[in-house]
């Protein structure tokens, strides 16, 4: 992927919800099976752990969130 793609992906992963990085994912997911080019499957995984990472942020935040109000009610 070119610099460009990356942006666009990057863009995408700051607004997408989790229901659509959750679609994302599984789309990928199927790709990855398909191709075996060695630098698109590089691309493809790369693609997939910073959906992970970002779900796991948004899941932290809100935790942390929650834990938050919990304290000051």
């Amino acid at each position: 992927m070119d610099k460009e793609e990356w942006k666009s992906f990057f863009r995408f992963i700051d607004g997408g919800s989790e229901a659509e990085l959750q679609q994302r994912k599984d789309a990928l997911a199927g790709v990855l099976q398909k191709v075996t080019d060695p630098g698109v499957r590089s691309d493809i995984r790369r693609m997939l752990r910073l959906i992970d990472e970002e779900v796991l942020i948004r899941q932290n935040l809100s935790s942390r969130r929650q834990v938050r109000r919990s304290k000051s009610a």
